[in-house]
């Protein structure tokens, strides 16, 4: 039987690993901030990643010029998983320690666009902007030469990017390059940041100093904007030449064709040659560290032709990504009934194993059932010849010892010793009719299966006892809630384990001591106890387990001979949930103990209505549940779910989170963790964790305007494909349909 099942699992394995799909190449993409440029980076890059020979998924996340938010996203794609990194720093010398970091880790580094201050990185990638600098510096040359021949001295003014960053540094030194050594021209180069509105601030400030610039050199078309709203329908519209950087369709090549800019340099994209550089490195292909990409300037002569032929090439990136986009939907397709295939296939395997399984054991409880009824024929039988044996000679006994009794011939001392033997009979008659008696109504009364678990209750009690032990100490156990009974008298744990043990796992202390450890290794749904009992007496007890973060959840009922009112009083102020007087009916002790575990499981609201969710959903939740008397939960245990859903809350972010890390947090093990937190919730802490995340990322979809990939990892998933799928189990839609919403 073993080497069959064994034989079906190789099988399923085999089968199962015809479907693993060759390697996928998984490139991070750190940009520091967004704009049109950059848009068209991005899009370039995803409409490459079917370009190619190798599979890639391309993963694109944006620092929105925040150096510390890249910083923590750098540490998040790492943590992801991927096997290389893409990043345009957004400040050269902070993000050097998040470039060691994953570069410690083996995976390789392409700087794009800009470079960080580190030489540990794997290549190199983007525009020549020293070169991009010379080039706008010899165009502005020319247009200042004009204003010369006129007899005027021109005045050259470069309004930079942020000096922080190496674009800015490398533009600034090619265009100061340029205009070196030409004494006919002033040159000022004013340092700013690579916003509009500084740019619009400086070009203000010249001309309420009266020193109207002929040429305006800003780091990119941008800034061109907030300068030209400077001049724009004043004196210095046509005279002020306005030059810019980037060259967008839609930006700087149409600012030319307007005739707002003089001028525009065309900053390389090539979103494809990165891809396929990453790839290069990744298959071990050569390449080179330094892979310089060439532009082009865009003056009101060629403007119209350069624009047509972007918008065109525009226009194929994204019907390219279109046709990736569907193409990726129906491998998703293929997979998705692949899957389905190869699951039934396991589904019919498995069940073939469950009728074999089913089959055997039906076979093995025949031979069980025929073995027990063997056992009682011959139990009977033994029992019928042992009432012959030994009625016959008490018969024979009795009879001649009550007739000299009767006949009062006998002296004192041999009528004392007769009678003794008489009463000795008499005992053991009653005796072997009891023991006969008792055979004769098990034979009639009671069924094979109560006769088999008699035999299985017959086991000794610490064997049981360690058994369920190990079985309570692994995380989902829920065939039976489990019952701690805590009580110093050896036959009334017995007694009350013969009422439960069908019903829960009982476990057994014989002292308040040994019960609060049990209590504490393996976290019971209720715990019944006696009040009265050494080392730690029952009220001690309740208070230990009320105080304690790990059981203060845990129903109490104490069990006492004490019947006042004001003894009852002092159990319920040690938080007592219930008390029952001895004697007790055992039907109102079951019922009682079903009452108090019912009840216990009410308290799961305290999870319902997350802080996570918004208020309009939490009162959605309230207004649709029906209205049930709920206990109060205990401080400890508002303690507990503030604690948990803190911890939650902090470390939400990080997609590796184990539970043995959010357990140490709290002062739990794993164990008392899951069944705390199941006790309380419903759910294990891993469902728990992920709903939690999902309804924080439902909030963070419809309050702010973050993309779904951003959202996905903020709340800790590793892939925005796993975080789709997740959010569409939990609300029925997909994060796409309800950011469209």
């Amino acid at each position: 039987m073993k080497k069959t099942v064994l034989y079906l699992i190789i099988i399923v394995a085999a089968l199962t690993g015809c479907t693993e799909s060759e390697k996928t190449f998984r490139i991070g993409v750190s940009q520091c901030a967004g704009g049109q440029w950059r848009d068209k980076v991005n899009s370039e890059m995803l409409a490459a990643q079917h370009l190619f020979e190798q599979n890639v998924k391309v993963t694109v996340v944006n620092a929105q010029d925040d150096t510390e938010r890249q910083i923590c996203e750098i540490d998040s794609l790492s943590d992801a998983g991927i096997d290389l990194l893409v990043v345009a720093p957004n400040e050269s010398a902070p993000i050097a320690d998040a470039i060691a970091r994953t570069r410690q880790r083996g995976i390789p580094v392409i700087f794009f666009d800009r470079k960080a201050m580190t030489d540990d990185y794997t290549a190199f990638i983007g525009g020549d902007n020293v070169e991009a600098g010379r080039t706008v510096g010899n165009y502005a040359l020319s247009l200042a030469k004009l204003q010369a021949q006129a007899g005027h001295r021109p005045l050259v003014v470069e309004i930079t990017g942020s000096m922080g960053t190496s674009p800015a540094q490398e533009r600034h030194q090619g265009f100061a390059e340029a205009m070196q050594q030409q004494d006919w021209l002033d040159y000022q180069p004013l340092f700013s940041d690579w916003s509009a509105t500084e740019a619009h601030k400086k070009v203000a400030q010249l001309l309420a100093e009266n020193r109207v610039p002929d040429v305006v050199f800003c780091h990119n078309d941008a800034m061109c904007t907030g300068a030209f709203e400077v001049v724009k329908g004043t004196p210095y519209e046509q005279k002020v030449r306005l030059l810019g950087i980037d060259g967008m369709p839609e930006e700087g090549i149409a600012y030319v064709q307007k005739g707002w800019l003089a001028g525009t340099y065309i900053y390389p994209t090539h979103g494809e040659r990165v891809v396929r550089l990453a790839l290069d490195i990744l298959t071990g292909q050569p390449y080179e560290q330094e892979n310089p990409m060439e532009g082009m300037m865009v003056t009101p002569d060629n403007a119209d032709i350069i624009a047509l032929n972007s918008r065109e090439l525009m226009h194929q990136n994204h019907d390219l990504v279109t046709v990736q986009d569907k193409l990726e939907d129906y491998l998703g397709l293929y997979n998705t009934q692949h899957k389905v295939l190869i699951g039934s296939l396991l589904s019919i395997l498995l069940l073939l194993i469950g009728v074999l399984l089913t089959w055997r054991a039906a076979r093995q409880q025949r031979r069980v059932h025929e073995q027990m009824k063997r056992l009682s024929e011959e139990q009977t039988l033994f029992y019928t010849n042992a009432s012959h044996q030994l009625k016959t000679p008490l018969t024979l006994i009795a009879g001649p010892v009550r007739k000299l009794l009767e006949d009062g011939k006998l002296k004192s001392e041999e009528q004392g010793l007769l009678e003794i033997v008489g009463r000795n009979v008499a005992q053991l008659e009653t005796l072997i009719s009891s023991v006969l008696s008792f055979r004769k109504e098990m034979g009639s009364t009671v069924s094979d299966e109560t006769a088999a678990e008699a035999v299985r209750q017959g086991a000794p009690a610490d064997a049981i006892q360690e058994s369920r032990l190990a079985l309570l100490k692994q995380e989902d156990t829920d065939e039976l809630p489990s019952i701690l009974v805590v009580d110093d008298n050896d036959d009334m744990r017995r007694y009350l384990r013969t009422l439960l043990a069908d019903k829960f796992y009982v476990l057994e202390a014989a002292d308040g001591q040994g019960g609060l450890k049990l209590a504490r290794d393996i976290v019971p749904d209720i715990v019944v106890s006696d009040v009265m009992m050494p080392v730690m007496n029952g009220l001690q007890l309740c208070k230990r387990l009320k105080e304690d973060a790990v059981t203060s959840h845990i129903p109490v009922l104490l069990l006492t001979a004490r019947s006042s009112e004001a003894q009852q009083m002092e159990g319920y102020e040690h938080g007592a949930d219930a008390y029952l007087t001895k004697p007790f009916r055992a039907d109102l002790l079951i019922s009682r103990i079903y009452n108090l575990v019912r009840s216990r499981q009410q308290l799961r609201h305290l999870f319902e209505a997350s802080d996570t969710m918004t208020q309009p959903e939490a009162s959605a939740i309230d207004e649709s549940r029906e209205l049930v008397d709920r206990p109060r939960p205990s401080s400890q245990d508002k303690l507990f779910a503030d604690s948990l859903k803190e911890a939650i809350l902090k470390n939400m972010s990080n997609p590796n989170l184990k539970m043995d890390e959010l357990g140490d947090e709290l002062g739990l093990s794993r164990v008392q963790l899951y069944r705390k937190v199941k006790a309380l919730t419903g759910l294990s802490p891993v469902e728990l964790l992920r709903e939690m995340r999902l309804q924080r990322a439902r909030t963070l979809l419809t309050t702010s305007t973050k993309t779904v990939a951003e959202v996905a990892y903020e709340v800790g998933f590793g892939t925005p494909s796993y975080f789709s799928k997740c959010f569409k189990q939990l609300f029925g839609e997909y994060p796409t349909d309800l950011r469209a919403e």
